[in-house]
């Protein structure tokens, strides 16, 4: 959790949370995590919240096994949803951060099991939720500390049908002002397509935004959920390599990837020497 906790710990870095909707398969995992661009905090769904009971549910316990075994061979913390209390003792020795879905953000007797973990969430606002009804959701934590909370915004329900949800980056001036929780953005749920995840991406770090949580896939349209809004590994490299330069602009940096922390390892070996 070292990563994790560096983060949330600074007030000047922006994360990028990246990987799949849903962990598939090692190879999957494996390809995504030996990406350059691919960071240190990294996302991917175990058990899976589907809307019909005949998609793909998840890989349940292969996908524990799966992150388990990576883990030893590669150096990240992972992020993955929670549903159901009874996942938390089969999730623990993978996650690092917990995830609350936008259908679990009202989920109370869920969150109060959680915060008898101690470990960091990351809660997402309800579908139709107020700002103050998200609020009130974190306000469950009672055992973390404030900078252990990362609320994530993505998207509302509302009467458009262009995009998968409106995506309220007001939410994300407010939060930022007025309270001292960390605001991720969500632009992958928040679009619904992979050609709108870009410009969202930029606007949601013109807002003040502390980081991005966003679906990469080695082959989107292959992907088992959620494939319209998957970016590629390679459009994701372009999207942290911009994303790194308009930082500069808010005199931020990002929150370093493999490649950044094993050239940082490869200096003070050679240092040390």
């Amino acid at each position: 959790m070292r990563h994790l906790r560096k983060f949330l710990e600074s007030d000047n870095t922006f994360a990028l949370m990246a990987g799949p909707c849903s962990v598939e398969s090692e190879l999957q995992m494996r390809t995504v995590l030996e990406h350059a661009s691919i960071g240190s905090l990294v996302r991917g769904g175990i058990f899976k919240m589907r809307t019909r009971p005949d998609t793909f549910q998840g890989l349940r316990e292969q996908g524990i096994e799966i992150i388990k075994e990576l883990k030893k061979e590669f150096d990240f913390d992972f992020i993955t949803e929670i549903s159901d209390p009874r996942q938390l003792e089969l999730l623990d020795s993978v996650t690092d951060m917990y995830q609350i879905g936008t259908r679990n953000m009202y989920n109370y007797e869920l969150l109060k099991e959680i915060n008898n973990y101690k470990k960091p969430v990351l809660l997402k606002r309800g579908l139709s939720a107020t700002i103050d009804e998200w609020l009130g959701a974190a306000s469950y934590f009672s055992n973390l500390k404030n900078n252990e909370i990362i609320l994530c915004e993505r998207g509302v329900r509302s009467f458009d049908n262009k995009l998968r949800n409106m995506l309220d980056l007001g939410s994300v001036i407010y939060l930022k002002q007025n309270t001292q929780y960390k605001v991720v953005v969500d632009p992958s749920h928040s679009m619904g397509h992979a050609q709108y995840v870009k410009e969202a991406s930029y606007a949601a770090l013109c807002a003040g935004a502390d980081g991005l949580l966003i679906e990469t896939h080695p082959t989107p349209q292959a992907a088992l959920s959620d494939k319209d809004q998957a970016l590629s590994l390679e459009e994701f490299a372009q999207l942290s390599n911009t994303v790194k330069e308009l930082l500069k602009v808010f005199n931020k940096e990002l929150f370093h990837t493999n490649l950044d922390y094993m050239n940082a390892q490869s200096k003070e070996i050679y240092t040390n020497a």
